[in-house]
């Protein structure tokens, strides 16, 4: 029988896989600036018009941020999936290859949805006990999972945490909106990863203010706000909550 890793080996896993993905990302946001860069560049010295490329393939970035995200298991298949048909349809629409790009939008939401539940389900023996999600609106119980694993699609959820070994998760709001307590949970360790993705909606994450909050991700046409720091006491050490977010055309609001 192999010996179970104690909590600073596993908080160095934690830690380190984290890393790991925040370099991926730090490599591929390094790639967009020498790429964007290099093309004012060429621009300036009239070798090339910069410009009336990045009009046109602007839609592919959203594409190549859901596959980073895919490949490095970065926020949920959901979000991702419905980033990355965002950006395909608006390629598409850019390139004159369709024509409306709400009408096939709407039925790929549709698809994503139901592909996301049908592995939900096939992931989790007990998909309603480990997976909260909710259509048009609900209000959740008291959540005493160690991960949290929910997700709010056209509509609005709340869920209050009350793990006393909060582990982390994943949360996706799609067109709708989430509100996550955490303030009545505890972290164990030293370290929880909490993947949120937010696609044409919004979450609201009340946390202890003992917490640490991390916050890694790049918002596009959106914003991630952390209100926690001004309520902080810097003369108490508490756990680390890293936020690994993706938010599209949405916000993500921490506070406490």
């Amino acid at each position: 029988m192999e010996p179970k890793p104690n909590n600073a080996q596993h908080n160095f896993q934690m830690h380190f896989g984290s890393r790991q993905k925040s370099v991926g990302g730090q490599v591929v946001m390094g790639i967009i600036f020498v790429i964007v860069g290099g093309g004012l560049l060429l621009d300036a010295f009239n070798i090339l018009e910069f410009w009336p490329l990045v009009s046109t393939w602007w839609p592919s970035a959203l594409m190549i941020i859901a596959l980073t995200k895919l490949a490095t298991r970065s926020g949920s298949l959901l979000g991702n999936g419905i980033l990355f048909a965002v950006g395909a349809l608006l390629q598409l629409g850019r390139l004159d290859i369709i024509d409306g790009f709400w009408h096939a939008f709407w039925p790929i939401v549709l698809i994503l949805i139901g592909v996301s539940m049908l592995v939900s389900r096939k992931k989790n023996s007990q998909p309603f006990a480990m997976n909260n999600e909710t259509f048009g609106g609900g209000e959740g119980l008291p959540y005493e999972q160690d991960r949290l694993t929910t997700s709010a699609i056209f509509g609005a959820s709340e869920t209050r945490v009350t793990s006393r070994n909060f582990q982390g998760g994943e949360i996706t709001a799609v067109f709708g909106g989430l509100e996550i307590d955490l303030r009545s949970a505890e972290i164990q360790g030293n370290l929880a990863v909490l993947k949120a993705m937010s696609v044409f909606g919004g979450i609201e994450l009340k946390v202890p203010p003992h917490w640490t909050i991390l916050v890694k991700g790049t918002p596009i046409l959106g914003g991630i706000e952390d209100k926690t720091n001004r309520f902080r006491d810097p003369n108490v050490i508490g756990p680390t909550l890293v936020l690994d977010a993706t938010v599209v055309f949405g916000g993500i609001e921490i506070g406490t």
